[in-house]
């Protein structure tokens, strides 16, 4: 009995936190062929790309690690202190569908908090793999 307890114990909290976690409104999320569109676009203004998970390189994106982990934050906050807060800057993490992950909430929370007007987030459905690398989008 002890035991279900406690693998139960952190399954509830796990999904508890994805249920309380605030949804992203439909004006941050950019979706994939959008982004795809402006990266390929030679006359395009190009948004800074942060890369806050573990997975597949999107073209020109700066890769901070997971922002969930203390180490991936700090270095996404001083990564995005170097950018301009009246640039387009557009976060994504692709281990999951936007909807749950992790990474971006913090990453996109941090952004709108501190005065970043134009912070995206990339929709993504299902997750990097089926919606960016199998349809072909550019990556390093």
């Amino acid at each position: 009995m002890k035991k279900s307890i406690l693998i139960l114990l952190p399954l509830a909290i796990l999904l508890f936190s994805f249920i309380q976690q605030e949804p992203i409104k439909k004006e941050q999320s950019i979706s994939t062929e959008e982004l795809a569109k402006k990266i390929n676009d030679p006359k395009a203004v190009k948004p800074v790309i942060f890369n806050v998970g573990p997975v597949d390189q999107i073209k020109t994106a700066i890769k901070v690690g997971a922002v969930n982990s203390d180490e991936g934050f700090s270095k996404f906050k001083i990564e995005a202190g170097k950018v301009s807060k009246d640039k387009e800057v557009v976060v994504y993490c692709g281990c999951c569908s936007s909807q749950n992950c992790p990474n971006i909430r913090p990453a996109i929370k941090y952004l709108t908090e501190n005065g970043y007007k134009k912070a995206k987030v990339l929709d993504i459905p299902t997750g990097i793999k089926e919606d960016w690398v199998q349809k072909g989008y550019p990556v390093e």
